[in-house]
């Protein structure tokens, strides 16, 4: 019975989303990336996101209807019992919701609590894995025990378990994608690079944000100091510009939980 309902879910959520028909390229730059990592990075958007355009990768998402002004803020990595708190804060007093694809693994002790806030102040807690393996590199198995063992703990820490999903690095294959499609997952991509991974100057991060920003992007950020650093200027700039911060589930119009 149980999946069953995720192949229905997934039916659901896949005719939803066919009604946005521009699918993204991948940006996000900036000046201080040396050549050899900005070489990588636009390999591995093309090599990502051109199966997604040509249609031979089904049920992953890279952003929003691209018509209205509507983006949303996306978190990778958490929690933690430093930054996770400090963005948090930063949302609620900017009236903002977010997505948190949080990896399993690291809900123990005292960051059972962030987990907990997050879920009570409205946010999304998604699945990014038990702990952070390259999904690419993993055999069926290994893939579902990885995002089951991770959404079991978010179910018993939140009482929901999350089927919408982020591969680490956005490492993803053929067997990624066909092994979460038949388990009624969906992969969670992005339109937008922070870059706040990599950069360690939050204002080469705002920079990077709001030149590339979109109708419809969702925008990957991590909980880091330097997107602590960004997020409240990212906010306000971009609000500024008139785009409006919308949770992720309602920018895809789809559900986050079984």
């Amino acid at each position: 019975m149980t999946k069953l309902f995720f192949i229905l879910t997934f039916f659901f959520q896949l005719a939803l989303f066919a009604d946005t028909d521009i699918i993204y390229d991948i940006r996000g730059n900036s000046p201080l990336l040396d050549a050899n990592m900005s070489q990588f990075l636009d390999k591995w958007r093309i090599n990502t996101v051109t199966p997604v355009q040509a249609g031979h990768y089904k049920n992953i998402i890279v952003n929003g209807n691209t018509e209205k002004k509507n983006i949303s803020l996306t978190f990778d990595d958490a929690p933690d019992e430093n930054n996770t708190y400090k963005l948090l804060d930063i949302l609620t007093s900017h009236h903002v919701k977010a997505a948190f694809f949080m990896i399993g693994g690291t809900m123990t002790d005292s960051n059972i609590t962030v987990v907990k806030r997050a879920n009570d102040e409205g946010h999304l807690v998604l699945n990014h894995t038990f702990n952070h393996p390259r999904l690419s590199d993993l055999n069926e198995s290994a893939i579902i025990d990885q995002l089951d063992h991770a959404a079991t703990r978010i179910e018993t820490i939140t009482g929901h378990y999350p089927i919408l999903y982020r591969p680490p690095y956005g490492s993803i294959n053929a067997r990624v994608v066909y092994t979460v499609n038949d388990q009624g997952l969906t992969t969670v991509l992005w339109s937008l690079d922070s870059l706040d991974w990599t950069l360690k100057d939050p204002d080469a991060v705002v920079e990077n944000v709001i030149s590339n920003i979109r109708n419809g992007d969702i925008i990957l950020m991590h909980r880091n100091p330097t997107s602590v650093g960004a997020l409240p200027k990212v906010i306000e700039k971009l609000r500024e510009m008139g785009y409006t911060f919308l949770r992720l589930d309602e920018l895809l119009g789809i559900k986050a939980y079984r």
